[in-house]
């Protein structure tokens, strides 16, 4: 990672003044990430499953693929079924998001069509937990896509048990083998806990260094029992009410296809994480699982990322921002039948400097996100915060002023060399509801 003085940085901000203006433009042409989701159909997968589809125009799905787990699988004659949902929901929530997409388009023309969505539905490895035994329509749409020409990178997602992305890896093992290093390349897992021992037994002991993030415990934040580990403040961004005004009622059928608990409050996402580590908001975290975003904060267990604690919370990493990802959804929800003038879209933040800098213990780092704009022409307001967790420099460190546009801090006497100090600027609009975009600067210290 190449990172800047701070000098360089002062000397060269009339040049990234101009290169903001032209970087949005190669932004907005950059190729979106391409994902692919499993799924059991559980309820909370159902539930996650529409506010994955209210963002839909992020990334380029390439497949929604049913799968089992140890919790839901199909059965057969030698398998009892186990709590298994019929594959039909997802049609059927891909029928309400037709309804929607008319509207949606209007607010980023890069929402998919239903045809195209409708396409990319397939039936994988689904008879019994763990089912890897044969290849599938599911399993084979999978190693099609890890197989074609493009080197990006494939984020596969496994909302129930990772059998069905295990078996599209033992088929190109077996049938393309010399394939198999460019494959590990490609292919990025985000599972949610642990719902078969595919990845255990298969994934991880043959294919060597494939990239695997594993939500062993940040999902609970938003997963069935979310009240008993967030607090009161929390619990009103998920509660009936909310739930009624910003989501359920007068947003359109897919909204209202969302399957809230019985007293109408939000029942369970705890797959939600997958994606929301994919939405690019500014946090970096593609980058390195450790930065942590919306999906959660990793650390390197050896032979894969499993979630780590913030503050000591294993679920905190994810509820540091529940207020901007619930506020996201609900304007994702008014884009459904809103016009582009009566919704709110994120601000785009932008700094007058480079996002990694270097400097020394006891010199002023000045911080700048005067280049920041919002599409609403909203009154936007800005806080600069220190996330320790994410950097090596877990001491104190007083930053100036800190919810002004503009400010410094000055590196600890205490930093050492090659200590990285992360620095997130949280810019936030106050649209309704108000929105907010980050920017994260990563100042790695060197020496005196």
């Amino acid at each position: 990672m190449k990172r800047e003085s701070v000098f360089t940085t002062r000397v060269s901000a009339l040049l990234l003044l101009i290169a903001s203006v032209s970087g949005s433009v190669a932004e907005s042409k950059a190729a979106k990430l391409r994902t692919i989701v499993t799924t059991d159909g559980e309820a909370d997968d159902r539930c996650s499953m529409i506010r994955f589809l209210l963002y839909a125009n992020e990334w380029d799905v390439r497949g929604l693929i049913h799968s089992s787990s140890k919790h839901h699988w199909k059965g057969d004659a030698t398998h009892p079924e186990k709590k298994w949902t019929d594959v039909h929901w997802l049609n059927r929530q891909l029928d309400h998001y037709a309804t929607a997409y008319p509207n949606l388009k209007l607010h980023d023309p890069g929402f998919p069509t239903p045809e195209y969505l409708k396409q990319q539905v397939f039936v994988g490895n689904i008879v019994y937990e763990g089912d890897m035994e044969k290849a599938t329509p599911g399993s084979d749409r999978i190693a099609e896509v890890l197989l074609e020409a493009d080197s990006s990178p494939i984020w596969l997602q496994a909302w129930g048990g990772a059998n069905t992305i295990a078996r599209a890896l033992k088929s190109i093992e077996e049938q393309h083998p010399q394939r198999i290093a460019e494959v590990t390349r490609k292919a990025k897992l985000f599972l949610i806990a642990s719902q078969d021992t595919t990845t255990e037994d298969y994934i991880l002991k043959n294919w060597p260094g494939i990239f695997v993030v594993h939500s062993s415990g940040a999902y609970l934040a938003i997963a069935y029992r979310w009240e008993q580990v967030m607090t009161p403040e929390e619990q009103r961004l998920f509660d009936r009410d909310w739930m009624a005004k910003n989501i359920l009622k007068n947003h359109g059928s897919l909204c209202a296809a969302y399957e809230a608990r019985k007293d109408g409050a939000f029942r369970s996402e705890g797959d939600s994480p997958a994606f929301m580590h994919l939405i690019e908001i500014g946090l970096r975290n593609l980058e390195q699982p450790s930065y942590g975003g919306w999906g959660g904060r990793f650390e390197w267990a050896g032979n894969q990322w499993r979630s780590a604690p913030d503050d000591g919370s294993i679920t905190r990493p994810i509820m540091r921002w529940a207020t901007p990802f619930q506020n996201d959804w609900a304007a994702r929800a008014d884009w459904c039948v809103k016009s582009y003038r009566e919704a709110n879209h994120p601000p785009q933040v932008r700094l007058a400097h480079a996002t990694d800098l270097l400097a020394k213990p006891g010199e002023q780092v000045n911080f700048s996100a005067r280049l920041s704009t919002d599409p609403d022409r909203d009154h936007l307001t800005c806080k600069w915060w220190h996330y320790p967790e994410a950097g090596s420099y877990r001491g104190q460190l007083a930053i100036e002023s800190p919810g002004q546009i503009e400010t410094s801090f000055v590196v600890p006497a205490t930093a050492k060399a090659k200590d990285t100090i992360h620095i997130v600027c949280e810019v936030t609009d106050n649209g309704t509801p108000a929105l907010t975009r980050y920017r994260r600067v990563i100042i790695e210290v060197v020496d005196k």
